[in-house]
């Protein structure tokens, strides 16, 4: 597990602000999702794709929004996207579930 996490930090070390932000959006809304799920009495199950897909609409919307308002998205924050979503839904598991 300590290498895996190892693996991940240097991955999200090469990334810039912006990266670092979708990653952590995501991540904390899944988790917050995942939470708001169970407090609600969702099935295990449902906490999951609560927090999962929250986390996911969050991050193309933030893609919507860099596409009209800043530069555009690219490869990069799609990927930053989807690692906060699945790592958050991840913990949401560990801790939740």
């Amino acid at each position: 597990m300590k290498k895996i996490i190892e693996k991940i930090i240097a991955w999200l070390s090469h990334w810039n602000k912006d990266k670092v932000l979708h990653f952590s959006l995501c991540l904390i809304v899944a988790l917050l999702a995942g939470c708001i799920a169970k407090v609600l009495g969702a099935e295990n199950t449902g906490v999951i794709a609560s927090a999962w897909f929250a986390g996911f609409l969050v991050g193309v919307a933030k893609e919507v929004w860099d596409e009209i308002d800043a530069e555009g998205s690219d490869e990069k924050d799609w990927a930053a996207d989807i690692t906060g979503t699945t790592i958050g839904t991840l913990i949401v598991v560990i801790l939740i579930v």
